[in-house]
């Protein structure tokens, strides 16, 4: 995401007649390295006063409505994905300003001192070349030189691309290939070796660029007793745990739902992992008391007439996408 003013920010209005979360991933700022996508503590202050603060609900309020299927069409709630320092350091200050709580999901293997790829992969395309491309074109030719080449070829089909654009107009052309490569042909032990052979060549290691990347327990402590709910979004934050078995996607949430009843109580909210889930997803969410659950976009369920047609399978609008649809007044 390009980066936008506060000053032009505060010259638009944010239009939207159905209840939704608004989610944030990444901030920047002190330690906290600029990235596509990511926001300044002043770009989030812009945003609040934009959408409105008196339209956002607390998480509890939300919590309850949502449950009872009596949300508003006004109604919006802010969420944070992936327990990430950035969003704690950065963030809560700006929602302490005005008096505002919200929604934090939280993958939850990092609390046992694992470093989670996936981010660290990310900090790595983002601060070890000059232009995130650099990095793209350098990933793509190890696919074109690899056993992928061919299957490579036929998932990154334009008309695929162009699909995925409309969903996620944030992301660029070479943003979209890099997630169907890495998401739908490497299989993960693929691609972590395809990422690692790249992290050596350039000198650095998994250790040195996860520095500084997640919260801790106290952090989430803190959340819990200012009002804030915390809930789960898997262990390990599969790219696609909603095509895992019913039996690994337990694994994946009952061991999340327990490390953080440990910490902060009982989670009555989920996010999805990169919005992936499926029918025995849901099932397996409702035998475990989940109230609450968030997609990753604003696009309608697969077949569903609504766009949030039960409290497990509410929309949420990504903050790089709220700027981009934004109308001027």
């Amino acid at each position: 995401m390009h980066c936008v003013s506060p000053g032009r920010i505060r010259d638009m209005t944010y239009r939207c007649d159905v209840p939704h979360g608004i989610m944030f991933h990444h901030f920047h700022g002190d330690r906290h390295h600029h990235s596509p996508g990511s926001i300044s503590s002043e770009e989030l202050a812009s945003l609040l006063r934009l959408i409105g603060p008196e339209r956002i609900l607390e998480p509890e309020e939300w919590l309850e409505r949502a449950s009872r299927e009596r949300l508003e069409p006004q109604d919006l709630c802010l969420t944070f994905d992936d327990a990430l320092l950035c969003q704690f350091e950065i963030a809560l200050p700006v929602l302490q300003q005005f008096d505002l709580r919200a929604f934090w999901f939280v993958y939850s293997n990092v609390f046992e001192g694992e470093i989670s790829r996936f981010e660290v992969y990310r900090v790595f395309r983002t601060t070890c070349f000059q232009e995130v491309d650099e990095f793209y074109e350098l990933f793509f030719a190890r696919i074109r030189e690899s056993k992928f080449s061919d299957r490579a070829q036929r998932a990154c089909d334009p008309s695929e691309i162009a699909r995925r654009r409309e969903m996620f107009p944030f992301y660029s052309a070479a943003d979209v290939r890099f997630r169907i490569l890495r998401d739908l042909v490497l299989n993960p032990s693929d691609y972590d070796s395809i990422m690692q052979d790249l992290i050596e060549e350039r000198g650095r290691s998994l250790e040195d660029l996860a520095e500084h990347l997640w919260m801790t327990g106290e952090h989430l402590r803190i959340l819990s007793d200012s009002g804030h709910i915390v809930g789960l979004h898997s262990y390990s934050h599969p790219m696609r745990l909603g095509e895992q078995t019913r039996e690994q996607q337990h694994a994946e949430y009952a061991r999340n739902y327990a490390q953080l009843s440990s910490i902060t109580g009982a989670p009555r909210a989920i996010a999805y992992p990169a919005g992936s889930y499926n029918a025995e997803t849901l099932s397996l969410l409702r035998s475990m008391g989940i109230q609450c659950g968030f997609r990753s976009s604003m696009a309608p369920p697969y077949q569903a007439g609504r766009l949030n047609p039960n409290p497990l399978e509410l929309a949420r609008e990504d903050h790089a996408n709220l700027v981009r649809t934004m109308q001027y007044s």
